[in-house]
Parts: C-alpha cells; structure tokens; sequence
C-alpha cells in the first residue's frame, strides 16, 4: 500500500522503481502511458522486458530508441493509420536479434500475468490450436501443450512484472485508484508486479475521500504519482482528447530511420 506521503515526480518514480532487465509493465489497455515511455527513453535505460496490452505508438519508441530487448504485447500499431509503427516493423522484418517480439492476444496475455499473482507457474487456455500463436512462433515460447490426468490443453507461462505503471484517472495518495473505461488486464498486472506505480491525472488531498468507488484497491499499490496528461497524443475520456496531428507528426518522422533519429534527439534535447 501506498504510504500516503505527498506523490513523486515521473522522473522520480522510475529512477528509484525501474533498473536494467527489469520486466516492466506500462498500460493500461486503452491508456498508453507515453509520460513512462518517454522517461525511460530521456533516462536511457535499455535491456528492459516491456508488456504492454496495446503498445501503439509508445511501444515503438521503445523499441526504436533501444529501451528493449523484448516485447511482450498485444497489439501495436498506429491507432489513427494508415502509417505503421515503423520501428516495430523495422526490427520485424530484419529479425532483429536485439529485439524479441512476443505477441500474445489480450486475454491470454492477462492469463500469464494472473498466473503469476497466483502463483502457478501457467495457466490453462482456450484458443484456437490453428493461430499462428500456436502454429507460427508469435509467443516465443510463451503458449504449450499440457498434460495432466485431466487432459490435455493449451497454457500460457506466467508472466511476473517487477514493476507496474497504471494508468487512472484520479487516485487517493494510499493508491486506490479510480480508472476509467476501456478496462484490460491492470488488475492483473498490479496484483502480479513485484512493485506498482500509479499514475493518477488528479490526486485527492489528504483525507478527501474519492468521487466513486476504487477500481483498483491502494493494498496493491505501492507509490502515486500525480501527471497531468499522462496519457498524450492518445486522450483520456473526459479529459481530453487524442493528439491526432501529433501522432501524424510521429509518424511522418519515424517513417525512417534517419527521422526517428532526429525525434529522439528532440525528445532528449540533443541539439
């Protein structure tokens, strides 16, 4: 549970949370916490695992900026298209053996994470055995066969975070946390972490109790974080809306190799 002390900074909160080879989970599903991604990128970490339920455009400024050595994910596309994320297919279509893509559906990829909370090392699932999860490699090892006296059936490894970002939309300062629809796999993912963050677009004043009822309860939560806009250029219902132009620009600049360069020293502040 969160202590109740006034929030850190981002920059705080993933200094003193993440290190090297840390497996990192940043969503939640519909939320892309850009704010996280882009501290990670400015802090230059690399050899990270990253999960993410829907990795858009902030998974492939991981992956193009050299945060990761393996994605765990959904999906990840440009949510606004017809543009790719171009740094995620670059590295798909050269095989990069920097870079191991693990793609996994969303209910499945909250299968292994609720293992790992459980404690057990798999747990059964139900999908078709003709996907290419199954026939092609796509979950790199993640899905397979199980036999037992029962039967036999699909699985999927479980999957432990060492740290959670969760994304909500406002939040008490001992970490009940109140999000907003679209919901995925966060409760999963908080409970299975090692350590969980929250990042709240407004944090209540002590002793102010919140407007509705905790979406996720503050003893799975370990520090919150107060960032306005958390979620920017994708919007946050209520709040405000999706940055299209920007993800336009993002995507006119990272068509190329030479173009993501030349944002990623922007967003660090190489001149």
């Amino acid at each position: 549970m969160a202590n109740g002390s006034p929030p850190s900074t981002i920059e705080e909160a993933v200094r003193t949370t993440v290190s090297a080879g840390d497996t990192v989970y940043l969503g939640n599903f519909g939320a892309q916490l850009y704010v996280v991604g882009q501290e990670l990128i400015r802090q230059r970490y690399h050899d990270l695992h990253v999960i993410a339920g829907s990795g858009g455009l902030m998974l492939d400024q991981l992956i193009g900026s050299g945060v990761v050595h393996a994605a765990t994910f959904a999906h990840c596309w440009n949510p606004i298209g017809p543009a790719p994320a171009y740094n995620l297919r670059r590295a798909a279509e050269a095989g990069d053996p920097q870079v191991e893509i693990r793609e996994l559906s969303l209910g499945v990829l909250n299968a292994a994470m609720q293992a790992a909370a459980w404690g057990v090392p798999f747990l059964p699932v139900a999908m078709s055995p003709e996907t290419g999860y199954v026939t092609d490699g796509w979950s790199r090892g993640m899905i397979a066969m199980v036999d037992s006296e029962f039967g036999s059936t699909l699985a999927v490894k479980a999957l432990r975070p060492d740290v959670a970002f969760i994304y909500a939309d406002h939040a008490d300062r001992w970490g009940n946390a109140v999000l907003t629809a679209p919901y995925g796999e966060h409760l999963a993912a908080a409970t299975a972490a090692a350590r969980t963050v929250v990042v709240a677009e407004e944090v209540t004043d002590s002793g102010q109790q919140l407007a509705l009822p905790a979406t996720l309860a503050g003893v799975h939560v370990d520090t919150v974080v107060r960032h306005e806009r958390a979620v920017w250029p994708d919007g946050a219902a209520g709040r405000y809306p999706r940055d299209i132009d920007e993800y336009r620009r993002y995507a006119t600049a990272s068509s190329s190799a030479d173009g993501f360069a030349t944002w990623l020293d922007s967003l660090r502040g190489v001149s």
